[in-house]
């Protein structure tokens, strides 16, 4: 097993490598940007951007009116949202605040590891001045190990309470993500769509509650567990409330062509809301335009991303707090677990995921 020092795509880059498993790490951002399975099919399941990404540290601050510019020129993966997730506001903006937050676009600095017989683990973190926090994550995992459980710790650097919202920005690409064919479970139960516009064209009905996966489209219910082939072009998010019957939440990634799975198990405390956004070649300006096919399943402690004044205003959505509070001087932290196993081609989903022991059972459909 080692944890070494990596390049990705140009980029700096730490390597974490059980033996079963191989996750990519960027210094820029923090973005879990590829992970690979030692003797699973040669593909990376999460989106790389067809644009070239460049550390978000080269890049200049962002213009008031394109406040998302600066985290899409060093996007890619899994990144964490933590401040607030979606927009700043108009006066973040003006001060140069990103999308997202700073989290996503801070320089991770690496706070030590360790690797033993049978044990792999490694701590990175950045501060986010603004937000005046510190972001601490943990990596553990056990030799050949499919599995990889994060801890993170919201550490507070000022004096009095703050409000925040916080996501885990999960996004998958092509090739893994293909049309019609990868399929998306979770343990959603309803959900709603974004209380607004959100692309160009949508494919489901704005500001509309829902039964998980039956969602309200524009011309007649869509299963929203692929994105369908009956759509060219759209832009959509929508939110999903997960079980409150349960103690954890999961969602699952299934490319049965190929026979890959890709899971994350969290606390459904932690984050009761997935966000389901799916970029389907809509947005034409740069650097998007019109070439990419994504879908983020964004695990959250807020339903939507429209930034923290929102979040607040709103105050609570299906019974739940919209925002959390981090106390003064204070410290919260959170702990999911990522999961990547090689499932039989032509595999139809995934019904559950449990705890089992330091793994997980996951009960397939095939």
């Amino acid at each position: 097993m080692k944890i070494s020092a990596a390049k990705w795509r140009k980029r700096r880059a730490w390597l974490l490598d059980n033996e079963g498993l191989a996750l990519t790490v960027l210094q820029g951002g923090g973005h879990l940007a590829a992970a690979r399975l030692a003797d699973g099919p040669a593909m990376n399941p999460y989106w790389t951007p067809k644009w070239p990404t460049a550390e978000p540290w080269a890049f200049g601050p962002s213009k008031p009116d394109h406040p998302e510019d600066k985290l899409l020129a060093s996007i890619c993966g899994h990144n964490v949202c933590l401040g607030f997730f979606g927009d700043p506001s108009p006066e973040e903006a003006a001060a140069g605040l990103t999308v997202h937050g700073e989290a996503p676009v801070a320089r991770w600095e690496d706070y030590g590891q360790k690797v033993t017989r049978d044990r792999l683990v490694f701590v990175c973190g950045c501060d986010l001045p603004a937000a005046q926090m510190r972001l601490i994550r943990t990596f553990s995992t056990r030799r050949g190990s499919n599995v990889i459980r994060i801890r993170e710790e919201i550490v507070s650097l000022s004096g009095r309470d703050l409000p925040y919202t916080n996501c885990q920005h999960v996004t998958f690409g092509a090739p893994f993500l293909e049309k019609g064919v990868t399929v998306f479970d979770m343990s959603a139960t309803k959900g709603h769509t974004f209380p607004g516009v959100f692309g160009r064209r949508q494919r489901l009905k704005a500001d509309t509650a829902f039964a998980w996966p039956q969602g309200p489209g524009v011309k007649g219910p869509i299963n929203l567990r692929t994105i369908g082939r009956e759509a060219k072009t759209s832009s959509d998010f929508s939110t999903q409330l997960m079980d409150p019957r349960r103690e954890d939440a999961w969602f699952s990634a299934v490319h049965p062509g190929v026979g890959l799975m890709v899971a994350y198990v969290w606390k459904r405390a932690d984050y009761p809301w997935l966000g389901n956004w799916e970029e389907n070649f809509d947005r034409q300006t740069a650097p998007w335009r019109g070439r990419e096919l994504t879908r983020g399943m964004e695990f959250s402690n807020t339903p939507f991303p429209v930034g923290l004044r929102a979040a607040v205003e709103r105050a609570t959505f299906q019974g739940l707090p919209t925002y959390r509070w981090l106390p003064a001087r204070g410290r919260v932290a959170m702990e999911y677990a990522m999961v990547i196993q090689r499932v039989p081609q032509g595999c139809q989903g995934v019904a559950d995921i449990r705890a089992e022991g330091e793994g997980f059972e996951v009960d397939l459909l095939v």
